[in-house]
């Protein structure tokens, strides 16, 4: 009798929780789509809350995809767990114990930096696969991992969830969306938008906090600002609001790979981005979106699209081409991780 579908499929166990709210979340749920007809995927949530939670519920019914916690699973297990930036992952314990049941563990951090435990699981042999999205990110932690087998993955962000839009917005908008971080905002950023000379324009901003709040308290926020906390509307629906996605950046941050900025362009948006990253391996400047270095060209960019609308509608038609057709191909994508996951 020959094998079921089912078997014929290696087994893949996500560790983490789907969702369509936050990178790595939105990353799992892609992934999801990707790859479940290559494998039988598993999903092990980290705790029991995520078992009743319905939208991971959402996302994994049409799959029929079962969701367990690491206890329920078998002592000896087959195949291969795939960990994408679980903060808890090594400090919890589950690293060693999903080793210990005989599978192999790959890890993708997807920040510039280690999380709590993480340089100890390198040493002690927990990881035996560590998946970067970016050469940029892969230079961070090149001495940490060294002798430790790699594999550059990008990102896959479904392109059929970011379709594009035509702006007709009455007041032209230009706005940024990340993760809840100081940081992420340089420390003129308020300054930063008013300076660029716009007389009727509205900002609108994504990832607002009491911190980031605190950092400007010298600034008066006029009438024409929106300053909105993380996921107070969904990311769809608020790059669809934004004409130009304008995306200056801290001095203590670097990015290692910009999801929102790939999001913005599938949308429609226009990117603005800063020099010094590696957004050069994401939008062609002056074609797909703009890569800025000095202030002078930050405002004479978002002049010129502010100005002319045909030349920002080309931008925006081209931009989100690019990253449907050669950041977001899903055939491309999914040979690169079924090879990422091979051992």
């Amino acid at each position: 009798m020959p094998p079921s579908p089912d078997e014929q499929r290696p087994p893949l166990y996500l560790i983490g929780v789907p969702g369509r709210v936050g990178g790595a979340s939105t990353k799992l749920f892609h992934l999801i789509r990707l790859l479940q007809r290559d494998y039988q995927i598993t999903l092990v949530a980290p705790d029991i809350a995520v078992l009743k939670d319905k939208e991971v519920r959402r996302c994994l019914e049409p799959y029929r995809i079962p969701c367990t916690l690491l206890k329920d699973l078998p002592k000896q297990l087959d195949g291969v767990a795939l960990a994408i930036c679980d903060k808890d992952f090594f400090v919890s314990g589950r690293a060693r114990e999903i080793k210990a049941r005989g599978l192999k563990v790959v890890w993708s951090n997807e920040m510039m930096w280690p999380f709590k435990g993480e340089a100890e699981a390198v040493k002690e042999g927990l990881i035996d696969r560590v998946l970067f999205v970016s050469e940029f990110q892969a230079k961070v932690f090149e001495e940490m991992y060294r002798g430790v087998p790699s594999f550059l993955t990008g990102n896959y962000v479904d392109p059929d969830d970011y379709c594009w839009r035509e702006r007709t917005h009455p007041t032209f908008t230009l706005g940024r969306l990340s993760r809840v971080d100081p940081a992420k905002y340089p420390l003129n950023f308020p300054v930063f938008y008013e300076e660029l000379g716009l007389l009727d324009v509205r900002y609108r901003i994504m990832a607002w906090s009491p911190e980031v709040q605190k950092q400007y308290r010298w600034h008066q926020f006029g009438p024409e600002w929106e300053l909105l906390p993380a996921n107070k509307e969904p990311g769809l629906k608020f790059l669809y609001s934004l004409d130009l996605f304008v995306y200056p950046l801290g001095h203590r941050v670097k990015e290692s790979w910009g999801r929102a900025v790939v999001e913005a362009m599938l949308t429609g948006a226009v990117p603005l981005v800063p020099a010094g990253h590696q957004f050069e391996r994401l939008l062609v400047h002056g074609e797909s979106g703009f890569i800025c270095e000095a202030y002078r060209q930050w405002k004479e960019t978002v002049r010129e699209l502010y100005e002319n609308y045909l030349y920002r509608q080309q931008i925006s038609r081209q931009g989100a081409a690019y990253a449907r057709e050669q950041l977001c191909n899903a055939e491309e994508h999914r040979k690169l991780w079924i090879e990422a996951l091979s051992f």
